[in-house]
């Protein structure tokens, strides 16, 4: 009898334990064994060390082979992570620039690479950026990333990816409260669809607007059944500008802002300056380069540059033709040369 009872103990036991680990995870497993936001607060990988972000964005479909080449290129910058451009929609190269639908097929070698570099994809949808209409766009973005093909290819690598649901889906037009709604829509969409990965949100205002993660930010983690998210702003503040200006002590009060907070923050498009109808703006780059080491925050520099398509190239490509022997100028500062670049502060997660 008394063993009958010791073992009756012993099985309620063992379920409450499972019933608080299953707190704590996915419908496929613990998601701390892989890539995850810890506690809210910030990027770990599966050893449970912080990752904070040192990458570049590279415009994957924009590029011959989307970019395999400079992906080659990109590693030996030591970057811990790329940011992937990708459109529903790409011009095939090999068939004369047709417009072609993107497929798993040509994302997945861009993936696979990017893992075997040790450089995190994050995976982000550009169709809408500058949407004036983010409640009807964003729902676009999230019918395209479970469509049956793509799902089943990303979620073969949930552990080792981060999703950037759309780039920039708001050109100032949406409201604080339209704006989470929107996003906190689109979660639900894609965790009910089986993605467990940590999910990127830009902010508003073409990913400017820092201020609304700063009043919206915990409620969209609260809204996440697995606190699985990441922040992320694009800093396109210069000294003077059309749309602002943005004084060092300004930029310094926003990062400390931002780092009261104590969520996980990432400048996802760092850049040498704001560029408004040909113009270019300067933004002390340096300034944020700084400030993301002393804050911990990720930063991802727009953009690489193209191997094999140099007409992509532009006012802010760091390398006009896409390899490492060309960085320059700022392009190899932000890359090799500052005491903040990529090279001196990346670090790449466990293996």
């Amino acid at each position: 009898m008394k063993n009958s009872k010791f073992l009756f103990i012993l099985m309620l036991v063992s379920l409450a334990l499972v019933s608080c680990k299953k707190t704590n995870t996915d419908p496929d497993g613990d998601i701390t064994t892989g890539l995850h936001v810890q506690d809210g607060k910030y990027l770990a990988d599966k050893c449970g060390n912080k990752v904070v972000l040192r990458g570049v964005n590279i415009g994957s479909v924009y590029a011959v082979n989307f970019g395999l080449k400079e992906l080659e290129e990109i590693e030996k910058t030591g970057a811990n992570t790329v940011r992937i451009v990708l459109e529903r929609h790409y011009k095939d190269w090999s068939n004369g620039g047709a417009l072609t639908p993107l497929t798993e097929a040509k994302i997945e070698p861009v993936i696979t690479s990017c893992l075997a570099k040790g450089m995190i994809p994050v995976l982000e949808l550009h169709d809408f950026t500058g949407s004036a209409n983010v409640a009807a766009d964003l729902p676009k973005a999230t019918q395209w990333w479970t469509g049956a093909g793509i799902k089943s290819m990303l979620q073969k690598y949930q552990k080792s990816i981060i999703i950037n649901i759309a780039n920039e889906p708001d050109n100032g037009a949406a409201s604080d409260a339209s704006y989470a709604d929107a996003n906190t829509n689109a979660l639900k969409v894609l965790r009910d669809a089986g993605y467990t990965c940590p999910i990127m949100i830009d902010a508003p205002n073409w990913g400017k607007d820092h201020v609304f993660f700063l009043y919206k930010g915990q409620a969209l983690m609260d809204a996440d059944p697995l606190h699985n998210l990441l922040f992320s702003v694009h800093a396109y503040w210069p000294t003077n500008g059309p749309f602002g200006n943005y004084s060092d002590a300004k930029i310094t009060a926003d990062f400390a802002a931002m780092k009261q907070e104590n969520l996980p923050i990432v400048i996802g498009e760092l850049a040498i300056a704001d560029i408004q109808n040909g113009l270019a703006y300067n933004i002390n780059y340096r300034l944020l380069m700084k400030l993301c080491k002393e804050n911990e925050f990720g930063y991802i520099a727009w953009w690489w540059g193209f191997n094999n398509n140099p007409g992509a190239n532009n006012q802010l490509s760091m390398t006009n033709n896409g390899l490492y022997s060309g960085l320059a100028g700022s392009g190899k500062a932000i890359a090799v040369d500052d005491a903040n670049s990529i090279k001196n502060t990346a670090k790449r997660t466990c293996q």
